[in-house]
């Protein structure tokens, strides 16, 4: 449930109109029918393999349009290995801490967060990671 937004799942049709029914005794309520979208996030069915698909390729590639990223290439891991981050990175001057200001490190942290929650477990340590440096980012972070 979010807001005035409901969705029921369950494998039982009969338990659907119920709890229809029961909600219905105290709000107004719309059937939309089968669920398409929720918090942006694509949801499939694929009633043949008894699975449920779902997708926020949407919400990453508005993202990355966002963040100035729509060019980059994918990899088969989210970061490099090699990749060696730490508060010596950190903005030192005042001139870089003024540069730094303007970038929207934490909310592009939050965006990887929200993308990580939803459905992308894989990216869980970067995401980690990187959060780590989210009061005070530098260049390299």
């Amino acid at each position: 449930m979010h807001v005035n937004n409901y969705t029921i799942t369950t494998t039982n049709i009969a338990l659907v109109d119920w709890v229809k029914s029961e909600v219905k005794r105290f709000v107004e309520i719309t059937n939309l029918g089968e669920i398409h979208w929720l918090l942006g996030i694509e949801v499939k069915r694929d009633q043949e393999g008894s699975k449920i698909l779902l997708s926020q390729r949407s919400y990453i590639n508005t993202s990355f349009r966002r963040y100035g990223f729509e060019d980059l290439k994918p990899v088969s891991t989210p970061m490099d290995p090699a990749t060696c981050l730490s508060s010596i990175d950190l903005p030192q001057s005042t001139m870089d801490i003024a540069q730094m200001a303007k970038v929207p490190y934490q909310e592009a942290v939050g965006t990887l967060m929200y993308v990580m929650l939803g459905t992308r477990l894989d990216i869980t340590y970067v995401v980690q990671f990187l959060s780590k440096f989210s009061k005070n980012p530098g260049k390299s972070h």
